[in-house]
């Protein structure tokens, strides 16, 4: 090979300049025990190092698949070893959703780890990715914790250019290949198939390309001094050396240069050595001629024509006469031999004509021995597959030694792998990995285990199956605390009156499997029924009215009985005192009496108001308007039924927006206002329900009616009972409204002859509230109005009314509770006050108002933009920069540690200036507020600090203790430091309560937080007084 000796460590040191990068490779076999090689050209590892563990891998990136092609070199444990434990293969990329390998080939059958007929093998890697994977012995074979299944291997990686390989990189390629083809044979092929470099063969040169330094490049430029000369250069000759220095000062001399021989095949044709005349000039003054020195050309085995030398260009010069012819070359067959002479030239000859050396050949009777050397070898043969890996192979004979001659080294075959075209290849699971440790400590849990997808490749069909495997797995129960169930009902008091005992009971369930008992008791008890008990006559007696026996009951207390047949419900009757204090029955009240017929009609407004509260579409609403119409006509028999009427009609009114049933609304309340019904009116009174409510559902009839109306029109209607008229109006109606309107077409007569007049002047209709909040630029309302009643009136309460109002806006201070004072005397109606409330802030968008009786409530907030201090800081500060920008452009005069002391005085000014700006709009920000807050601390006290050292620098001038250092770093630690420690330890100790409130950016008055800076200003400025007081002392 025409390589120089460059060995292995030697490139591996030229190439290492990238780092190891150990992180997740693509499709790794182990998150904890994965490789990724990037950006590497060169690289040696061991599997000890590398592959500690199973499972384990190792991956190396190609930077660019179409630029570079990966080679390998593994170095075959020496013991033996598990096979197929270690996997090596390439991919173009992993898929981890489906544990799917693209592109995926197998290296195992080029590598044969385990395969002892050889000790290094070799590979080609042309995908993105290149892996060995050290997996779990096969057939659940376990080793011994410590041992290791296979023998430490070394392994070598070399990423090679396509095109332009560096000469290093082909170097080590090269020695690779000549490796791997002369131990390869038909079983063991040699694992690289192509190289991008030229390692024997000379390339037929094309047009603009050369071969320099055992590399053919396709397109380069020669180098200057090979213009012209290229030709000889690929005969053999080397360049032209320099030229040797003037043989003669003066009077004419020569100089010579010469070429070494470096021939490829055969002689090189030409000159060894050649000269020209020099110095021709005439010498002055006596002269003593030099001889040319002896020029020995040494050439090479084989060397070229022996009758080229130097010539002589001029004659008549003097020549020494030849020397002896030198010994032969060589001693056995065909030499050669030499001789030299000497011309002498002066100024009075000319120069010497013919060669200074000739060669003639010499033989020897000696028959040399003749090595056996190899033919060239035959072209490689076809590729045994026409797609996958397959081989092929060449072959070349020795020619026979003669005369004693060393036989052929080396191979006669070589065989190497091929793939000239891919085959579809369909995917394949890996081995399945070892179950992973169970989910639940103790009970049922699950494992898993995965598997890999190779391939699909090229169109095979898909990996069929799933990637991921799930198990149950069970190592003990649980311990089972014990749970108590519910607690039972409340029994029956062991005493009717004058103080007895409830009892309940729960269970316990479990403990099991070791857990803990239930804590508590099992049992509970309670006293119950403690009015006294009631005196003989304090006790209605029994009573027997036919169908129905009313048992002793005392005095204060209902009885109960069944309604009759054609209703369901009770029937209710109380016993109380009269005037003298004697117990007697009241009549039967039927208020929880309802008729069959009502009772279905109310059980289906039900399920339908159940339906449209769970968002299903309701269907039959006027079918039960419609029943319960007739119903009402009807009659009602008992007082529940009226009732149950009106819960009709308040389902139907919610379900069923409309006019339409107007009219059957209108008939049913006239149903309900009949004479006849007027002891059942009376009873339900008695019982403690009220008129009002039916009213009010004639007022939400009435909205519901209003709202459906389209324009402004007009409804009346009236029956023998009721009247009812809706006008809907503009909000400022010109007119005023009364009530009834006799001369509406229809009116009966006696509503045409009723004295009863109601009159609503146009001016109570418009809705312009009376009493409104008046608001400037600085104030708002920040609430919605609130208006509490307490029936019955009471002016002030037991406790106080708490009312929670989110804010209307955000930014704003100061909020205040306000109560409608009717009080006021400045005012007809009344005016807004503060008097019988106070605030509570609840949140930054929050306020809670605590008020002591009931009335119209509502919040009022400051908005205005406090000018006063944003121009004293934005002043301030900007008085404090001018001064900075002073000193610093004179500080070359007065540069001293009390001007750095001033400095940093005025910037921790400056900085607390800009945070009580900003504090002033952030007070709603709670994270802001207390960074605000926080810094604002740091920088007051820094400010106390520096007035702190500058007291200390005024002491040590005054004691002559001053240095010339500019600054010292106590002072930056005084300054600055102790601030700064004291903030930390606030934060730390109080975990930033305190810092910032609802209503501004600095440390809340609650807590003793505030402290933390009126303790060390004080302390500041108690050792100030007693520094001056120590220099004035001094001083005196």
């Amino acid at each position: 090979m025409a390589w120089s000796a460059l060995t292995g460590p030697c490139v591996a040191i030229a190439l290492l300049f990238f780092g190891l990068t150990s992180c997740t490779p693509s499709g790794p076999a182990s998150a904890t025990c994965a490789t990724l090689e990037q950006s590497r050209f060169f690289g040696v590892f061991s599997s000890t190092t590398t592959l500690p563990s199973t499972p384990c891998s190792w991956t190396l990136q190609n930077p660019d698949p179409r630029r570079y092609t990966v080679y390998m070199k593994i170095t075959k444990p020496t013991d033996s070893c598990v096979p197929r434990q270690i996997r090596t293969f390439q991919f173009d990329s992993f898929i981890e959703t489906s544990r799917t390998y693209l592109g995926m080939e197998s290296f195992d059958e080029v590598v044969r780890l385990c395969d002892a007929s050889t000790t290094v093998t070799y590979l080609e890697s042309s995908k993105q990715f290149l892996q060995m994977r050290k997996v779990a012995p096969r057939n659940g074979l376990e080793l011994a914790e410590g041992e290791n299944s296979v023998s430490d291997f070394k392994a070598e990686f070399l990423v090679v250019g396509k095109r332009n390989p560096s000469m290093p990189a082909c170097q080590m390629l090269c020695q690779w290949l000549e490796k791997c083809l002369s131990t390869s044979t038909h079983d063991y092929p040699c694992g690289i198939m192509n190289t991008p470099c030229q390692c024997w063969e000379t390339p037929k040169r094309k047009p603009g390309s050369c071969y320099r330094g055992g590399v053919y490049v396709e397109k380069c430029l020669p180098v200057p001094r090979d213009n012209g000369r290229d030709a000889e250069i690929i005969k053999g000759w080397a360049g032209w050396g320099r030229w040797s220095v003037c043989s003669q000062e003066c009077g004419g001399g020569v100089q010579v240069r010469s070429r070494t021989c470096q021939p490829e095949d055969g002689v090189c044709e030409g000159t060894v050595e050649e000269g020209r005349a020099c110095n021709p000039q005439p010498c002055k003054g006596p002269n003593r001629s030099q001889g040319l020195r002896a020029i020995i050309g040494l050439k090479r085995d084989n060397a070229g024509d022996a009758n080229h030398g130097v010539v002589a260009t001029q004659t008549d010069a003097k020549t020494d006469e030849w020397s002896p012819w030198s010994a032969c070359s060589i001693t056995c067959g065909e030499g050669w031999q030499s001789r030299t002479r000497v011309c002498a030239t002066s100024s009075f000859t000319t120069q010497c004509t013919g060669p200074l050396r000739e060669n003639r050949p010499c033989n020897n009777t000696a028959v040399c021995p003749v090595d056996g050397a190899w033919d060239e070898w035959t072209p490689w043969s076809l590729c045994s597959s026409t797609c996958g890996r397959g081989y092929r192979d060449r072959t070349r004979t020795c020619k026979l030694p003669q005369n004693g001659g060393e036989p052929c080294r080396g191979p006669t075959k070589q065989t190497k792998f091929c793939n000239i075209a891919v085959c579809p290849v369909d995917g394949s699971w890996n081995e399945w990995s070892a179950w992973s440790a169970c989910s639940a400590t103790c009970s049922s849990g699950t494992m898993q285990r995965t598997r890999e997808c190779n391939g699909p490749s090229y169109g095979g069909s898909e990996c069929h199956g799933s990637w991921k495997e799930t198990n149950n797995c069970f190592l003990k129960e649980c311990p089972v605390d014990g749970r108590w169930q519910p607690w039972s009902t409340w029994g029956s008091c062991s005493k009717t009156c004058g103080g007895g005992i409830q009892q309940r009971q729960r269970v316990c369930e479990g403990p099991l499997f070791g857990g803990e008992p239930c804590p508590g008791e099992k049992g509970e008890q309670r006293r119950c029924n403690e009015k006294r008990c009631p005196e003989p006559h304090e006790i209605c007696p029994e009573q027997n009215t036919g169908d129905v026996v009313w048992k002793q009951t005392p005095a204060g207390d209902m009885a109960y009985t069944t309604c009759p047949a054609d209703a369901s419900g009770m029937i209710l009757r109380r016993c109380t005192l009269d005037a003298v204090g004697l117990a007697s029955w009241e009549n039967p009240a039927h208020i929880k009496c309802v008729s069959k017929n009502y009772d279905n009609i109310q059980m289906l407004s039900r399920g339908y108001i159940s339906k449209a509260q769970m968002g299903e579409s309701v269907d039959g609403v006027a079918e039960v308007i419609s029943r319960l119409r007739f119903s009402s006509d009807e009659g009602a028999k008992y007082s529940g039924d009226l009732l149950a009427i009106m819960e009709i009609l308040k389902n139907t009114t919610e379900l069923y927006k409309g006019t339409r049933w107007k009219n059957s609304f209108i008939l049913v309340n006239f149903n309900l206002l009949k004479e006849e019904h007027r002891d059942k009116w009376e009873e339900v009174q008695l019982m403690g329900a009220s008129i009002k409510e039916f009213l009010r559902l004639v007022e939400d009839f009435v909205n519901m009616i209003g709202m459906q109306m389209s324009g402004f029109q007009d409804i009346y209607e009236v029956t023998e009972n009721f009247v009812l008229s809706i006008h809907k109006r503009p909000a400022t109606t010109n007119s005023n409204f009364t009530f009834p309107v006799k001369g509406w077409r229809g009116m009966l007569d006696w509503v045409r002859t009723s004295e009863e007049r109601i009159s609503v002047s146009r001016d109570a209709l418009s809705i312009e509230q009376s009493g409104k909040i008046k608001q400037n630029n600085t104030t708002l309302l920040n609430s919605k109005v609130v208006t509490v009643i307490v029936n019955p009136t009471t002016t002030l309460l037991s406790s106080p009314v708490e009312i929670e109002f989110p804010h209307l806006q955000n930014g704003t201070m100061n909020e205040t509770c306000l109560s409608w004072d009717e009080s006021e005397t400045s005012s007809l109606l009344g005016s807004w006050s503060a008097r019988s409330c106070r605030s509570v802030p609840v949140h930054s968008y929050r306020t809670k108002c605590v008020c002591d009786s009931p009335s119209t409530f509502a919040i009022l907030a400051h908005c205005s933009r406090p000018v006063t201090l944003i121009v004293g800081c934005g002043v301030s500060s900007l008085t404090l920069l001018l001064l900075i920008i002073i000193y610093v452009s004179v500080w070359k005069y007065i540069r001293s540690e009390r001007s750095v002391i001033l400095i940093n005085f005025c910037l921790s000014i400056i900085c607390s200036n800009a945070l009580i700006l900003v504090g002033q709009t952030q007070a709603r920000n709670k994270v802001v507020c207390t960074l605000v807050a926080a810094f604002l601390h740091f920088f007051f006290l820094s400010s106390f600090c520096w007035v702190l050292t500058e007291a200390w620098q005024s002491y040590m001038a005054v004691t002559g203790r001053l240095r010339n250092r500019i600054i010292r770093k106590r002072f930056l630690c005084l300054g600055w430091g102790l601030p700064a420690l004291v903030v930390a330890v606030s934060v730390g100790f109080t975990k930033a309560k305190g810092y910032g409130t609802v209503n501004y950016c600095w440390l809340s008055l609650e807590g003793g937080l505030l402290y933390s800076f009126v303790g060390p200003a004080a302390a500041v400025v108690l050792v100030c007084i007693l520094t001056l007081s120590s220099q004035s002392y001094y001083r005196t």
